[in-house]
């Protein structure tokens, strides 16, 4: 496997000083389950779907009135795009998260990468894998 490969879209970012609500819906009109949040050019933390369900809509907050860095992860656990596939899997695992905000080699954002995009690129190799096995297998003379 490789390494970590990013979208073309521009990341998802928000403010800590948003609502909950600005938060939730930049994140709805871009079809993400995370936002980076940043203040000043720096990454400060992440707010996440679950944040918003479990620490706002849950237990009866007014999501209008809370804002992000009330409830955001600080600080976000980041990776380089230089970080391989598995890499990035195994730290989700460890640390029990579903995002990792991906930064470059000045820890400046560059997007947001989701355990289901790399549940993808690990599928993706498997059926490579398998279809190079297949093939060796089919090629494979009489008495092999």
């Amino acid at each position: 496997m490789g390494f970590i490969r990013m979208g073309s879209k521009p990341p998802c970012a928000v403010s800590p000083n948003d609502t909950v609500t600005q938060a939730a819906i930049t994140m709805t009109n871009r079809k993400v389950g995370a936002a980076a949040v940043v203040e000043n050019d720096e990454i400060v933390g992440v707010i996440t779907e679950r944040d918003v369900m479990g620490k706002v809509v849950a237990v009866g907050r007014d999501p209008t009135a809370v804002h992000v860095r009330n409830i955001m992860t600080s600080p976000a656990l980041c990776v380089q795009l230089r970080t391989s596939v598995e890499d990035a899997a195994e730290m989700m695992r460890k640390h029990h998260i579903r995002h990792l905000v991906v930064v470059d080699e000045k820890q400046k954002l560059v997007g947001m990468l989701a355990l289901r995009y790399l549940l993808y690129e690990m599928m993706d190799d498997m059926h490579r894998n398998v279809g190079d096995l297949v093939g060796f297998i089919m090629n494979d003379g009489p008495g092999g």
